[in-house]
């Protein structure tokens, strides 16, 4: 009772701040504001109230609707290939590998394709895989993640298809409560689980990627699951039904951008092809049909629902240098930039509120370096220097809000309290790198970090 108290108490104080905060920017406003500023300011607030009051209120657990299925009276179960690509990971992936073959889940099977790896790790994998406990299928030459994760594909017989990284720890249960979450509802194409840091107690870096992990899922992919259109499942702890993606493969390896072989956008191109199968899926059949994946079995076209589940866990390993974070924020940015134009094109046709939202992000996230550099450099050497504190101020407050809902989701935790410098190093280093990302998003190169 008492802790169901505090949780109540503590939605309320988020959502209260919350509310006198948008007041204060709908209401109280400076004399003369230049307008577009001003308009871009409330409606980030907007933003984040209708997220948070959303998510506090309406997320429902797809997986707490359903518990797990007894599949063993099913006459046929669903079968799961687990797939998995690696390259040079000898340090991680005995770990990986450990948590995928414990998994309570017992219709399933461990393919790995070790992409060319020039360390110990098919050494490693040949000692599972002699124990007959993974599938191995070793490349001779690197062929990148999606052609790699294909060439499972195209021998894996599972009903459903569950991906992970080979820096991530599952836990035990998670393939059994996402297979019963799709299984409990046909429409669901693809299902996304919870994922956090498996290292944040190695510094203040890894710390803080943790409170951010958290509230990304939690937080944003609560409010997108509501709508059934989680923008991108997130390579992790992922599973797609077969029809959902499999006549869609060939267009995934084959992605091109700008005239060239475009190897980022992993997790976020598979889940475009689910949530706009009904208005690409003809298009792209028809222009891969010699293509295996298509001759093979030819799937109906649906409008397939996709969702994140937050009781499915997994834990991944995070950059543990600033250099890798830049690195993999880059990395991001360009997977974010090229989702424009694949997730963009048709993310309008979803409900209304999570398409608003969506398309309110990217905008955000293509403005908010402009408005950082009018509040920090811009106002304050034309004499406005109070404009550069309040600013950091309201990054921070962001920043606090979702460290509250890290610390309703875990309480005794006190990793909460890092999470307004996420926002910080979002603010003053992360958004410029969209440019940087734009520039070089010809430049594609696999690695982790």
């Amino acid at each position: 009772m008492a802790k169901n108290y505090h949780q109540r108490l503590m939605i309320l104080v988020i959502l209260l701040t919350l509310l006198v905060v948008l007041i204060g920017k709908l209401f109280f406003r400076t004399e003369n504001p230049n307008i577009l500023f001003y308009v871009y300011g409330s409606s980030v607030t907007i933003v984040i109230f209708v997220t948070f009051i959303t998510v506090f209120f309406a997320y429902k657990d797809p997986y707490e609707k359903v518990r797990i299925r007894n599949f063993s009276k099913q006459k046929k179960p669903p079968y799961v290939s687990i797939i998995l690509a690696v390259r040079n990971e000898e340090v991680v992936i005995g770990r990986c590998l450990d948590s995928l073959i414990a998994q309570t889940y017992p219709r399933r099977k461990i393919y790995v394709v070790n992409d060319a790896s020039s360390d110990r790790t098919a050494e490693i994998l040949d000692a599972y895989a002699a124990k007959g406990e993974i599938t191995v299928i070793h490349r001779r030459r690197n062929v990148g993640k999606k052609r790699a994760i294909a060439a499972a594909m195209a021998r894996a017989t599972g009903d459903y298809f569950a991906f992970t990284d080979s820096d991530t720890v599952i836990e035990s249960d998670a393939i059994e409560k996402m297979v019963a979450v799709m299984y409990d509802n046909p429409k669901i194409g693809a299902v996304n689980g919870h994922v956090r840091a498996l290292n944040a107690q190695d510094s203040l870096l890894t710390k803080i990627q943790d409170t951010w992990y958290e509230g990304q899922f939690s937080i944003r992919k609560s409010f997108e699951s509501i709508f059934g259109a989680v923008t991108c499942v997130s390579g992790p702890l992922a599973m797609f039904r077969r029809e959902a993606i499999y006549n869609y493969i060939p267009a995934w390896t084959h992605d091109t951008f700008l005239g060239k072989e475009f190897r980022f956008s992993t997790d976020r191109s598979l889940t475009n092809f689910v949530l706009s199968s009904a208005s690409i899926g003809p298009k792209l059949k028809k222009r891969h049909q010699n293509s295996p994946f298509v001759r093979k079995k030819d799937y109906p076209i649906q409008d397939w629902l996709v969702v994140y589940t937050a009781c499915a866990h997994a834990w991944t390993v995070v950059p543990d240098t600033f250099h890798k974070v830049i690195r993999q924020q880059i990395r991001w940015k360009k997977s974010f930039i090229r989702s424009i134009f694949l997730t963009g094109r048709y993310f309008y046709k979803k409900p209304l509120p999570v398409a608003l939202v969506y398309y309110l992000h990217i905008l955000f996230v293509l403005l908010g370096p402009i408005i950082s550099f009018r509040h920090l450099i811009y106002l304050p050497l034309t004499g406005n220097l109070l404009s550069a504190w309040l600013y950091l101020a309201g990054i921070c407050y962001v920043g606090l809000l979702f460290g509250l809902a890290y610390r309703l989701r875990i309480p005794g935790n006190y990793r909460w309290l890092y999470r307004p410098l996420m926002s910080i190093l979002s603010t003053l280093v992360f958004s410029w790198l969209i440019f940087y990302s734009a520039l070089t998003i010809k430049k594609s190169l696999w690695h982790r970090g």
